[in-house]
């Protein structure tokens, strides 16, 4: 019990420290306000391509209208909202926090380590060899046989 115990603190050790280094790594790119709005927004017309990138005429209306907007004060999630609210929820893009993918590194490490310290907590050292009785004087022996024999 207590090493399945020791072995899951090791696992969650492991991912912890994994993940942390994951975040450490991540160096988030300074954003002005109207690519923040772009990258939230999906081309109306081509599929799964961000506005940011995305060189359709509609796209280039789109982002000169959310810089108009954007100097106008209008708040990001406003336009963000108008725009759904014109092409629908397919507009909108995924945030890159929920890629899946970005943890798979991580979890194959954590269980590369769960899988170890499984291996090391089953590994247990030889059993010693039991030892040697101390030897009895021949007097005790002799006293005990005829003890026995008077009974």
């Amino acid at each position: 019990m207590t090493r399945a115990l020791v072995a899951l603190l090791a696992v969650l050790a492991g991912a912890a420290l994994g993940a942390a280094v994951a975040r450490a790594w991540v160096v988030a790119t300074p954003v002005s306000p109207e690519l923040a709005v772009e990258q939230r927004l999906l081309c109306p017309q081509c599929t799964g391509t961000r506005l940011d990138v995305c060189d359709q005429l509609i796209c280039l209306d789109m982002k000169a209208d959310i810089r108009r907007r954007l100097a106008a004060g209008e708040p990001a999630d406003s336009i963000v909202g108008h725009y759904r609210s014109v092409y629908g929820p397919s507009v909108l893009a995924a945030p890159p926090q929920s890629d899946p993918t970005f943890y798979l590194p991580w979890l194959l490490v954590a269980a590369a380590l769960a899988a170890l310290v499984g291996v090391a907590a089953r590994r247990r050292p030889p059993p010693m060899p039991p030892r040697p009785a101390k030897p009895v004087s021949r007097l005790v022996d002799e006293e005990l046989a005829a003890w026995r024999q008077s009974r």
